[in-house]
C-alpha cells in the first residue's frame, strides 16, 4: 500500500508539474509585438510606457515583466548579471555557435563609449528567429522603414566577443556582441527552474507601416543592418 500510495503521490506531482505552463519564446515574442504597435520612441532612461517611449533595458523589463512577472533590473549591465544567476550567458569562451541562438535569448552589446560606471554593457536586444531583433534603440532602420524607437531590426548573428572580468578598452569606439543570454523561469513567479522552450520561429513581416508578427519561413529583408544607439542604456 505504501508503493501504491508513493506512485500516486509522485503521479499528482507530475501532473502538478504539467499543469504549471513552462514559459515559451512565443509569450515574451508575443508581448514584446504589442510593445511595437504602440508606436513607442526611444527615450533614454525610461521604463514607462507613459513617457511615450522605452530605452532598451526599459523594453526588455517590461517584456519579462508581463510574459511572466519576474522582475528584471532596469540597466542592460545589471540584466545580464542577473541571467548569469538565473539563466545561461554565453560570453566569448563558452562555445558558443549561431545553432545555440534562439528567439527569446538577448543579446548584449559593449561599447563605444566609456560609461559614466564600472560595466562594459551598454545595450541589450532581444532576438526573434530568422536574423530579427526587437527592443528600443535610438538609431538604425526598423524593418518597416521607421527610423529608431522600439520596433524589429535586421541582425546577423555572430559570435560573441566579451570576456567576463575584461578591463574592456578594446570595446571603445567600437560597439561589440558581449555576450547572449537566456532566462530560465516558471512563469507568474520569480523562481528559475524550467528553460525557455523553443517555438516554431516567427518573424515580423516588413511590409506596411507597422510590423505583423506571422508564422512564416525564413526570410531575407535586403536591409542594412540596423544601427545601435551609440549612448548606453
Amino acid at each position: 500500500m505504501r508503493a501504491i500510495g508513493s506512485i500516486i503521490l509522485t503521479f499528482g506531482a507530475a501532473l502538478a508539474l504539467m499543469a504549471t505552463p513552462l514559459l515559451r519564446a512565443d509569450d515574451v515574442l508575443t508581448v514584446a509585438d504589442r510593445l511595437v504597435h504602440q508606436h513607442l520612441t526611444y527615450v533614454y532612461g525610461s521604463e514607462d510606457l507613459h513617457n511615450g517611449g522605452l530605452d532598451c533595458s526599459g523594453f526588455i523589463q517590461i517584456v519579462f515583466r508581463e510574459a511572466n512577472g519576474v522582475e528584471l533590473p532596469n540597466e542592460a549591465d545589471k540584466q545580464l548579471d542577473y541571467l548569469r544567476q538565473h539563466g545561461q550567458i554565453w560570453d566569448s569562451t563558452s562555445g558558443w555557435t549561431s545553432a545555440t541562438l534562439q528567439p527569446g535569448d538577448l543579446i548584449f552589446y559593449a561599447g563605444p563609449d566609456q560609461l559614466p560606471r564600472t560595466s562594459l554593457i551598454s545595450h541589450v536586444m532581444m532576438y526573434c528567429g530568422h536574423n530579427t531583433i526587437v527592443g528600443a534603440q535610438g538609431k538604425g532602420r526598423q524593418l518597416d522603414g521607421t527610423y529608431g524607437g522600439v520596433g524589429y531590426y535586421h541582425f546577423w548573428p555572430h559570435s560573441p566577443a566579451g570576456i567576463f572580468g575584461e578591463s574592456g578598452e578594446r570595446f571603445l569606439n567600437h560597439r561589440k556582441i558581449f555576450a547572449y543570454g537566456r532566462l530560465n523561469v516558471v512563469p507568474g513567479s520569480n523562481t528559475h527552474e524550467s528553460i525557455v522552450s523553443i517555438p516554431t520561429p516567427i518573424t515580423p513581416s516588413a511590409t506596411g507601416s507597422s510590423s505583423t508578427m506571422t508564422a512564416s519561413s525564413n526570410s531575407s529583408f535586403n536591409l542594412k543592418p540596423a544601427g545601435i544607439n551609440p549612448r548606453f542604456d
